[in-house]
């Protein structure tokens, strides 16, 4: 019975993947559509300025207003960037000196577990569950 439910799980899981595949590639296509469209209305948008600003400034006095701004922008969204990074490792570092300390305690309690052959086999498994555990969790904080 059980053989028989291996190439059902198997198919449901192909299934999912393709599907997966498919989500991607199809968000993939929208999003590169959108991405020429925004960058299209930004440059239009920045001749727009310059027209503007043209007969009012000079043509080179307009420029460099435009590209004053602009720098001024993106100096901005870099400071919040490093501010988020910053908080990012901040955030990183608590949570390393939390598991340190869960390691720590697990470690102190296990001469205690391994009097008991039954509770040290559990202590196994549930270090190999945490290390597991750990192991799945680093690769999902990312870092910067």
């Amino acid at each position: 019975m059980v053989m028989r439910a291996f190439p059902m799980a198997f198919g449901a899981l192909r299934r999912d993947i393709n599907g997966m595949v498919r989500r991607a590639k199809r968000n993939a296509v929208l999003s590169g559509i959108a991405a020429v469209c925004f960058a299209t209305a930004y440059v239009a948008g920045v001749v727009a300025a310059g027209a503007y600003l043209a007969p009012i400034y000079g043509p080179a006095m307009a420029a460099l207003l435009i590209a004053a701004i602009m720098l001024v922008t993106g100096l901005f969204f870099v400071s919040v960037l490093s501010f988020l990074k910053y908080r990012d490792r901040k955030r990183k570092a608590r949570s390393q000196v939390a598991k340190q300390l869960t390691v720590a305690a697990a470690v102190s309690i296990l001469p205690q577990l391994t009097k008991n052959k039954g509770l040290m086999i559990t202590a196994a498994l549930g270090g190999l569950a945490f290390l597991a555990a750990q192991a799945l969790g680093d690769d999902d904080e990312g870092g910067g």
